[in-house]
């Protein structure tokens, strides 16, 4: 078995996992750190692409200087930041206000292959004045090569490179101590090459290799050769001492079985790390989830003092004043919805799995909806309202079948029905283009709808030049509009049900998004709004459902309804 010559690098090989694993931990657990808006980027050639550079702190930032490097033979500068010289751009930022500051760069890839861009070490200015210099960071960037330019084999003194296949651009090898010039060839042997200096001294030496099809599209091959030390050079490292110890030869020579156990030490110390990390998340969690259960309890006492009995005489109250001839569209009887929740949740997984062994978890029932019924007519714009945790939501994905009742039933055509509500099937880590084939997929859309729409989707959503980021860094204003463009670019259904998404983005988009809805309804279509805001109500319904704790409380007019659940809130 091979056996390391130096104590040294055995300890690099242990500890490099661990380098590499904390320092993206710290530079996420950290309050102040620089990054890109995605782990790496695919570009293509002689097109303009985006890439953003962020600078956050967890109190309000003051300021950021970023010096952002890149290969600047590979991508041209095109515009974003202030550009010292080639390869090199300067970002500035000065009393941002905010926890997060973002900056977008444009570049234009020249040479097909892979590259790196790396924002260099900041200085970052807390909300404390304090200044705080983060890690350097890099994201790697592939550039797909074009027609022409791909090698089939590369070869060094006579010898392929080991794994080679056309599309990956980077290779590493070792060459004997005696070898001071690699003789490099290509194959197939009549693509235009141009091959860099081949002298190799001791260590990690680079060697380039561009190609160039007929079209001049150019692709860089990159062989990283490390050409070992000789005997002698190990020699002349010697103590001048000619006596070695058995014990040194033992030190000194360490076996890849003691490699092995230093990095499967360094392993558990990462696993250890993350558990902890993923517990201490859960935690506050858990705290967040039971204050607002003790809210809701509070003002379920309060709902519990409505009997099923008044509900079902103001749904009678309001059809004998509401004779329509229009056909009945949905018809909601009964329905009560109970949900099971842990009692006493453990306060840790050690807790969790001792409970389960012995069979002392228990649950309690929690009743969404208690005994609900009405009825909606063809062409009817119904809008239901009611406080946090009231059930509207609930009762909107029973009629959908979302979710099946526990005692009652609806009767309603489901294959009439669209659901809109917004946010549902997004992934933060995918990017914004990514997401829009996920949620349309989710939806009901096919690739070649999502295809047709794309760009109509992104205009309508104004996200031009930030497909390519992942949604992680989007603000909530962005998600909103995405998800409401991706929801909204299919026609009319025959029964539109809407869950609060009629308050998307700013004050301009909102009117935008609101138009786009009174299209939808005017198209004769049958809508349900769900909303807490009771002037979108009024404006846009013909009837409203009053659900409060899970009990219907009203059914009628619009103004009226939304006057006295405003008067329950004010006495509240």
């Amino acid at each position: 078995m091979r056996k390391f010559r130096n104590l040294r690098t055995v300890v690099f090989l242990a500890i490099f996992s661990a380098v590499i694993f904390f320092g993206r931990m710290d530079a996420r657990a950290e309050g102040e750190r620089v990054h890109f808006g995605s782990e790496w980027y695919q570009w293509k050639l002689n097109e303009i692409w985006n890439i953003g550079v962020y600078a956050e702190s967890e109190s309000n930032l003051q300021s950021a200087d970023m010096y952002i490097l890149y290969d600047a033979e590979m991508l041209e500068y095109y515009s974003g930041g202030e550009l010292v010289e080639p390869g090199k751009v300067h970002v500035y930022a000065s009393e941002v206000g905010q926890n997060t500051f973002m900056q977008m760069l444009q570049f234009i890839p020249r040479i097909a292959g892979n590259t790196l861009v790396t924002i260099e070490q900041t200085p970052i200015v807390n909300g404390n004045g304090e200044t705080i210099n983060t890690e350097s960071v890099s994201v790697g960037v592939n550039i797909p090569m074009a027609d022409g330019c791909a090698l089939s084999n590369i070869l060094v003194n006579g010898v392929p490179v080991e794994g080679f296949f056309a599309e990956n651009t980077g290779y590493f090898m070792e060459v004997e101590a005696d070898i001071a010039q690699a003789e490099v060839t290509v194959e197939p042997a009549d693509v235009r090459a141009e091959i860099s200096s081949t002298n190799l001294s001791v260590g990690i030496n680079e060697i380039k290799i561009t190609t160039t099809n007929q079209a001049g599209a150019r692709a860089r091959y990159v062989l990283y050769v490390n050409r070992l030390e000789s005997a002698s050079d190990d020699e002349e490292r010697q103590p001048s001492s000619s006596v070695v110890t058995a014990t040194e030869e033992t030190v000194d020579e360490v076996s890849f079985e003691t490699i092995l156990i230093c990095v499967l030490v360094v392993l558990v110390f990462d696993l250890v790390l993350v558990i902890a990390l993923c517990i201490r998340r859960w935690v506050i969690r858990r705290k967040k989830r039971l204050r607002r259960e003790r809210i809701q309890a509070a003002r379920r006492k309060q709902a519990r003092e409505i009997s099923a009995g008044e509900q079902e005489k103001v749904q009678e109250e309001f059809d004998e004043k509401n004779i329509d001839e229009k056909p009945l569209e949905i018809a909601v009887r009964n329905v009560t919805m109970e949900f099971k929740r842990e009692k006493d949740e453990a306060t840790s997984i050690k807790e969790l799995m001792i409970r389960t062994i012995k069979k002392q978890r228990s649950y309690e029932k929690f009743r969404a909806l208690d005994n609900v019924s009405f009825d909606i007519r063809q062409g009817e714009v119904v809008g239901i309202i009611g406080t946090n945790g009231s059930g509207k939501s609930t009762i909107l994905k029973i009629i959908s079948g979302a979710l099946a009742p526990t005692e009652g039933y609806v009767d309603v055509d489901r294959k009439k029905i669209q659901l809109l509500t917004l946010g549902t099937g997004f992934d933060f880590e995918l990017t914004g283009r990514e997401n829009v084939y996920l949620n349309g997929a989710i939806i009901g859309y096919t690739k070649e709808y999502i295809d047709e729409k794309y760009e109509d989707i992104v205009k309508f959503a104004e996200l031009e030049g930030f497909m390519e980021e992942k949604v992680r860094n989007y603000s909530s204003g962005m998600v909103s509009r995405l998800g409401f463009a991706i929801a909204t670019v299919r026609d009319t259904p025959e029964i539109l049900i809407l869950d609060e998404v009629l308050s998307v983005g700013d004050m301009f988009f909102r009117k935008k998004s609101e138009a786009r809805i009174k299209e939808m309804m005017h198209g004769g279509s049958t809508v349900l709004i769900v909303s807490h805001s009771t002037s979108v109500i009024r404006n846009n319904c013909t009837k409203a459902i009053w659900i409060e704790k899970g009990v219907m409380r009203a059914i009628g007019d619009p103004k009226e309804v939304c006057a006295a659940y405003e008067k329950m809130n004010e006495a509240g």
